[in-house]
């Protein structure tokens, strides 16, 4: 007995595919919404508690480890078209530090 999703001739994922690309959304919400909060935060972290260090930490890691984290879930999933979703996502950190700099948004 396998342990891989079983498919009905669409190569489509069987399990709870609705429940999977739920899950991906609120991973891909926090990435795109996280990163660049940590980004600026870090940014302007010696106008308020808290070291710079520390935002970037959060920055880095929500901006890269959660779409990883997506892509891992929906691979296991057997849901390569959300893991490529997911895979894409790993862009946003270049656009966002690129747009803060450009438009001068940081401290």
């Amino acid at each position: 007995m396998s342990d891989r999703p079983t498919t009905n001739g669409g190569g489509h994922n069987t399990r709870h595919p609705t429940g999977i690309r739920v899950a991906l959304t609120v991973l891909a919400a926090l990435a795109l919404i996280l990163g660049p909060f940590g980004y600026l935060m870090g940014l302007d972290a010696d106008s308020h508690a808290g070291s710079a260090a520390e935002w970037f930490t959060l920055a880095f890691g929500a901006a890269v480890g959660l779409p990883f984290l997506g892509a891992a879930v929906a691979t296991v999933a057997g849901d390569r078209k959300a893991a490529l979703w997911c895979l894409t996502l790993l862009a946003w950190p270049v656009v966002f530090v690129s747009a803060i700099h450009l438009l001068s948004l940081g401290g």
